[in-house]
């Protein structure tokens, strides 16, 4: 499931956990700020241990001295799945494949009467990708993909479990660079995408209800109109800004205010925190080289709202024509940019306004 940030991904993905589907039991785990595929793996057994029926599992389990200790100080209490995870983590070490390959056994041996199972591993690209920024990082990544491979093709799991990978970025275009998308082949990629823009209206039409701040279809169309891409969280960062700004009295929401919330408070220094991460995250994706080439594609498209003609977004001699050609992919392929016949464009107006402001002021 890829999706830019803030579009939804984790919160639907929670949603499974929270309300699973019938004879389903789903396990949750965010890898996002893990460096190993011990913190995955470790993350994994403490979410199993939490659920009495697949607790069980644990007491014969061949896993080493350290684990078992580790599950037996929680056995006759109340797990702390935080505390329980760090432990895990701790006792596992580099030890983390053989803790893996434990656990696929235990799993074989689950009853087939018992519910379909269904792991849950969020962020997962961020993890390898930090972990490909390492010295032994490509055979761990390697590695590890293939155990993570393996649970989703054993004979004896077919049928009861199966996995579902999230990421704010692509996990194909993170391993193409490496050589290991063949370790990700029988997954079956699924976009969540921005809401539609009927949806976006509903929603704010509706938001403006509960909060008793109606605001009128030129004002909603304004609003969209200036976010042009109506991601999710931004609608309702968009509408929490509006109200906040006219104290609550819809009549102020005029067409200068609503102007003024974008470029001032969404898109000016106090939008930061919202989407620096959009920054970030390619620092965290791309090799040095990439994110100059990234960064230098995007300081020339934000400049234009509609967008600049293909050809002049790449021109430089610095760079090959294969490194352009794979930067603009991850850019579109991660929802920064987009085309428009044969203009390069970004997809959020909004984040464009801020990526140019931010360039600009040289913060």
């Amino acid at each position: 499931m890829l999706a830019p940030r803030r579009v939804g991904k984790s919160s639907l993905m929670r949603e499974l956990e929270r309300e699973p589907p019938k004879d389903w039991t789903v396990i949750y785990v965010n890898v996002e700020g893990g460096n190993s595929p011990t913190d995955c793996i470790a993350a994994i057994l403490a979410e199993f241990a939490s659920i009495p029926q697949y607790r069980t599992l644990f007491d014969a389990a061949p896993f080493s001295g350290a684990v078992r200790d580790v599950f037996e100080r929680f056995r006759s209490t109340t797990i702390d799945i935080d505390v329980l995870r760090i432990e895990l983590r701790s006792a596992i070490g580099r030890d983390w494949d053989s803790a893996a390959a434990r656990l696929q056994s235990r799993l074989m041996k689950v009853p087939t009467a018992q519910n379909r199972l269904l792991v849950i591993i969020d962020e997962l690209p961020l993890l390898i990708s930090r972990m490909l920024h390492t010295a032994p990082g490509k055979n761990d990544a390697d590695l590890f993909l293939s155990r993570l491979r393996q649970w989703r093709q054993t004979p004896e799991l077919h049928g009861m479990f199966c996995m579902l990978v999230g990421g704010s970025i692509g996990l194909e275009a993170v391993l193409r660079k490496v050589g290991l998308s063949g370790s990700i082949n029988d997954l079956a990629p699924f976009r969540v995408d921005s809401w539609h823009t009927d949806t976006a209206t509903t929603f704010l039409t509706e938001l403006g209800s509960h909060y008793g701040f109606h605001l009128d279809d030129t004002t909603i169309s304004q609003i969209l109109t200036l976010l042009r891409d109506p991601v999710p969280y931004h609608v309702q960062l968009f509408f929490a800004a509006l109200r906040d700004y006219c104290k609550g009295d819809a009549s102020l929401a005029t067409e200068d205010a609503v102007y003024h919330c974008f470029t001032e408070r969404l898109a000016g220094p106090s939008g930061t925190p919202h989407l620096d991460h959009y920054a970030t995250r390619l620092e965290t994706a791309l090799t040095e080289r990439e994110y100059t080439i990234a960064k230098s594609i995007l300081d020339q498209v934000s400049k234009f709202k509609h967008g600049v003609p293909l050809e002049r977004s790449v021109l430089s001699s610095q760079y090959t024509v294969g490194e352009r050609n794979s930067v603009l992919r991850d850019l579109e392929g991660d929802g920064y940019l987009t085309r428009d016949s044969n203009n390069l464009l970004f997809r959020s107006n909004l984040l464009r306004t801020w990526w140019k402001t931010r360039q600009s002021t040289g913060t």
